[in-house]
């Protein structure tokens, strides 16, 4: 998770938009709304995507803190 951290803080700007073709369990995507990057992933693997959207809500339920 680090690595993408410091790449979409390095290639991104808050409000931008990341779009991760090959999303997986959703890393980059969590990361960019953490980092309040608009995002878009996309996964063939229906399981995947479910994976990724269950850890998206987690991370929003918690709320930001700043």
């Amino acid at each position: 998770e680090e690595l993408v951290v410091r790449l979409l803080k390095l290639f991104s700007y808050q409000d931008d938009i990341v779009l991760d073709p090959f999303n997986g369990v959703g890393t980059t995507t969590l990361v960019a709304y953490k980092l309040r990057r608009k995002y878009i992933g996309i996964d063939i693997s229906e399981e995947y995507c479910k994976t990724a959207e269950k850890r998206l809500k987690e991370e929003q339920r918690q709320g930001r803190l700043f």
